[in-house]
């Protein structure tokens, strides 16, 4: 197979890639690179469920934390590059590893999206606009943060907070005081305002070693109990203003973090305004759609970034939807229906759990509402 690497092609009888991480987004990453002839290693730890990855390649499956990053290397088959599904990783342990073989994106970018506050401070000081905040870590600053913002605020934890875990809804500093007693002083929160916003939007973006940079189409976002309930793209009725901002956003951040391989952004659209909500340094559950809508999905592009080569433009093929499958099985007459792109991330089903999606196209913008209308009142019994 053939790579590039300072904008040349290199033949290479085998590129290796290992990914950290063993789920879904670590699956289709694979899927992706495969068909191109590139071989695969995945490292998770001991209690972690690694059937999304069966088959896929060579697992290593031990409390990789407790191993010096030379060994952890040689377990992984010596890759030639080291890439991540996820950001709750030790950023040191990262930066061991660099030693062996690039790892992509690099572990300050990982470490930057962390840390609500140190995601926060990097956006602002980059100059764009996050949801007005402050630290709430004792009774006294809550109390202060409360007075700042204004009540109601959400308590939502620093790190390792995820699909709407570790988030808490207060109207007054009576039901935010045991919030943050309960907490801990060692705990790590911030406060944020409440946003009356219009909707919510994602940006995929990727860079590649090269410098080159490519950005997906805006992508809207409905979310269920704090989790990603559908998307579509490219998002309706929005201005070029606000995708030009969008991609302004992304390229910044891409470039001021050096960062090579897929960056998403999530973002609060109120009128004209984009606040940044989170960002994701990877591959992302709102970009799925891009498998059925693109001729190259994030996962190849990713892929593509991280082993050198070029990242790819990839214009829409129309309009189109992604629907996660929380805890439920597509029907057999889903999975035989030819409008429809089900996934399946090969684990056992169980309440809420991200067990799969479905992707929906079409060149028509009404197709693809009144098909996922259909779909989500076929699985969830609503719209």
């Amino acid at each position: 197979m053939s790579t590039t690497t300072g904008g040349r092609l290199v033949s290479s009888p085998e590129y290796k890639i290992a990914i950290v991480g063993a789920g879904q987004l670590a699956r289709m990453m694979a899927l992706a690179g495969i068909p191109m002839g590139f071989s695969f290693s995945f490292l998770c730890e001991s209690t972690d469920d690694a059937s999304p990855v069966n088959h896929l390649g060579h697992l290593v499956q031990t409390d990789y934390s407790k191993l010096p990053a030379e060994e952890i290397y040689q377990l992984l088959g010596k890759p030639d590059v080291i890439t991540v599904e996820k950001e709750d990783l030790d950023t040191e342990f990262l930066k061991a590893l660099t030693e062996f073989c690039p790892v992509h994106p690099n572990p300050d970018a990982v470490g930057v999206s962390q840390n609500r506050k140190s995601e926060k401070s990097f956006a602002e000081s980059l100059g764009f606009k996050v949801a007005p905040w402050a630290a709430t870590d004792s009774v006294e600053a809550m109390a202060k943060a409360g007075e700042k913002l204004g009540w109601p605020v959400i308590i939502k934890r620093c790190s390792t907070g995820y699909d709407g875990k570790g988030q808490w809804r207060v109207s007054s500093f009576e039901e935010a005081k045991p919030v943050v007693e309960k907490a801990g002083p060692d705990e790590n929160l911030i406060a944020e305002s409440m946003i009356a916003f219009d909707k919510e939007v994602s940006m995929i973006a990727a860079r590649d070693r090269h410098g080159n940079v490519m950005h997906y189409s805006l992508t809207e976002n409905v979310h269920k109990n704090g989790i990603l309930h559908y998307s579509i793209s490219p998002a309706r009725n929005l201005s070029s203003n606000v995708i030009e901002q969008a991609q302004t956003i992304a390229t910044a951040m891409l470039e001021k973090l050096d960062y090579i391989g897929v960056l998403t952004i999530e973002f609060f659209l109120k009128g004209e305004e984009l606040l940044i909500n989170e960002i994701a340094p990877r591959v992302h559950n709102s970009g799925h759609w891009t498998q059925i809508g693109c001729n190259t999905s994030q996962f190849l592009n990713h892929i593509r970034a991280i082993s050198g080569q070029f990242v790819a433009p990839a214009p829409n093929k129309g309009y189109s939807a992604m629907v996660n499958l929380l805890g439920e099985t597509p029907s057999e007459q889903q999975m035989r229906d030819s409008e429809l792109q089900v996934h399946w991330y090969n684990k056992s089903v169980k309440p809420g759990r991200k067990v799969g999606h479905i992707n929906i196209n079409d060149t028509e913008l009404s197709k693809v509402e009144s098909k996922l209308k259909q779909t989500l009142e076929a699985i969830y019994g609503d719209s």
